[in-house]
């Protein structure tokens, strides 16, 4: 019995390695093509909401998130006056019997305009986005806001 040199024995499996790719890239007339499925992609929707607070207030707007597990995002898009650097923003489940936001779910004391305050993954489902006093307005103040939140 021969035994092969060893270089014979290394050149092996690159051999099988070509021809198994050759054997793929065929010319079939085939015209048959299966292409995957395609799977419904969940819409974003942001909504803008505004209002005003005073010292020690908050207030509340509800929302809904259609297509849960997904992204949700929120924060200020403008405070005025300019003087006062932050409020509070939460999100929280919705109780559309009792009108009450819970803030169960995410909350931060010092958000700031034109960045994200709040950011998770959220199930469909009713929400709120809670806007307070986070401890920065004086006695007699009025401050009026804008915010975003984006969900699916």
């Amino acid at each position: 019995m021969r035994h092969l040199p060893k270089r014979c024995l290394l050149l092996l499996p690159l051999l099988a390695v070509l021809t198994l790719a050759s054997s793929a890239c065929s010319n079939s007339s085939d015209s048959t093509l299966t292409l995957p499925s395609s799977t419904a992609t969940a819409t974003s929707s942001t909504e803008t909401f505004a209002g005003s607070i005073t010292q020690n207030g908050t207030a509340v707007h509800p929302f809904t998130v259609a297509t849960g597990g997904y992204t949700l995002m929120a924060g200020f898009t403008g405070i005025d006056p300019a003087t006062v650097s932050a409020l509070g923003l939460g999100i929280g489940a919705w109780d559309a019997a009792t009108s009450t936001c819970g803030l169960n779910l995410s909350q931060n004391d010092s958000g700031r305009s034109g960045s994200t305050a709040v950011t998770g993954t959220a199930a469909a489902g009713n929400y709120c986005v809670r806007i307070y006093d986070g401890g920065n307005l004086t006695a007699g103040m009025t401050v009026n806001y804008t915010l975003q939140v984006q969900h699916y």
